[in-house]
């Protein structure tokens, strides 16, 4: 176990005295008209991709495996509410960013789009993550210790994926000289509907869950994306606190024509605990 598992562990057992207090004190001493979320998670990703091009169906590429990419990363994360009315009214929003790279000598040949790198050769791999979220959140209930909310909004999510090699690449027209690269990016927002649940377990200690999701099978497009989270935040003073949490993206793109006749596929993977402070005002 790392250290910033350890780090998880440690604040877990922190929150969890919190919880044995008396009836009396079951209530939120905590201002909610702006809730921040900010810190940092181990993420464990898992990455496959393929690209075809005008020559046929690229086989599904494991990124982590094949081209030595990061399984864990260590990011920065951001999650926040403004409350925009008295009760029940709310924006959210968030914010991850992930970048990673590796390079390996490949045992086999490597068909990306119309070109092929060839076996024996370093190829270096990039992907690149990037998820901006905005949505407007609707308490439909909205009691003293536990708020229960539906959520609709859109994920501006950018994704970079290449391969790049040095003299071992082929393409239609034969053997490429010199460096060569191919990425292929897609930046667009994705609506999302959610569903969330915030809470008071105890005096200052809150519980806090969401998960969203969006589905399209219109053309070029044929895939989904999916997010959730758990947070546990103690409030040691009215104003701050300490957090832990868990969260999880998924997608998964079936189809994504890209250069009017590419077509790109991958499933992407990420999940992980984190570590957070709290900002309540």
């Amino acid at each position: 176990m790392n250290t910033f598992r350890r780090g998880v562990v440690a604040c877990l057992v922190l929150l969890a005295v919190p919880a044995v207090v008396r009836a009396e004190d079951f209530a939120v001493d905590v201002p909610n008209r702006i809730w921040v979320d900010f810190g940092g998670s181990t993420n464990d990703i898992s990455t496959t991709a393929s690209l075809s091009g005008e020559a046929g169906v690229g086989a599904s590429i494991d990124f982590e495996d094949v081209f030595n990419l990061p399984g864990n990363k260590n990011t920065f994360r951001l999650f926040g509410t403004w409350r925009i009315s008295e009760m029940r009214r709310y924006i959210d929003f968030g914010f991850v960013n992930i970048n990673r790279s590796g390079s390996r000598i490949v045992q086999d040949d490597i068909v990306w789009g119309d070109n092929v790198f060839q076996a024996g050769g370093e190829v270096t791999a990039d992907f690149k993550t990037q998820f901006v979220y905005v949505a407007f959140r609707y308490d439909f209930l909205h009691e003293e210790k536990v708020h229960i909310a539906g959520s609709a909004g859109a994920s501006v999510t950018s994704l970079k994926v290449g391969l790049s090699g040095n003299g071992n690449v082929t393409g239609p027209g034969g053997p490429i000289s010199g460096e060569f690269s191919n990425e292929q990016s897609v930046t667009a927002p994705v609506p999302m509907v959610g569903f969330n649940i915030d809470w008071a377990i105890a005096k200052r200690l809150i519980f806090r869950s969401y998960t969203r999701f969006f589905w399209i099978n219109i053309d070029p497009v044929d895939g989904f994306m999916h997010e959730s989270g758990v947070h546990l935040n103690w409030l040691f003073v009215r104003h701050f606190g300490l957090g832990v949490g868990y969260d999880k993206t998924e997608i998964k793109l079936k189809e994504l024509t890209v250069n009017d006749d590419d077509k790109l596929r991958f499933d992407y993977n990420v999940s992980g605990f984190a570590l957070y402070l709290n900002l309540a005002f």
